[in-house]
């Protein structure tokens, strides 16, 4: 089984910690960070850029909230991704 490092967010300092931090406010608030996001955690930057790619798709715009998310589950049904 493949294995990635990760730095949890209760582990997590400096930029990283930046960003986790930036994932709780553009999430409302969620007090988890789902793993797909944690494996981005040894490169900063690129945690950052993808947590801004998913809050641009997902929240900015005047499309209502409920059917982007519908839009997202039917491309990743189509693709036979289970995210």
């Amino acid at each position: 089984m493949p294995f990635i490092e990760i730095v949890s967010p209760s582990h997590a300092s400096g930029e990283v910690a930046d960003v986790y931090r930036y994932m709780g406010e553009v999430s409302g608030g969620a007090p988890q960070v789902a793993k797909i996001v944690q494996m981005f955690s040894l490169r900063a930057a690129s945690m950052r850029r993808m947590i801004r790619s998913w809050e641009l798709v997902m929240w900015c715009g005047d499309e209502p909230r409920d059917h982007r998310e519908m839009v997202a589950a039917m491309v990743s049904r189509h693709n036979d991704c289970h995210y």
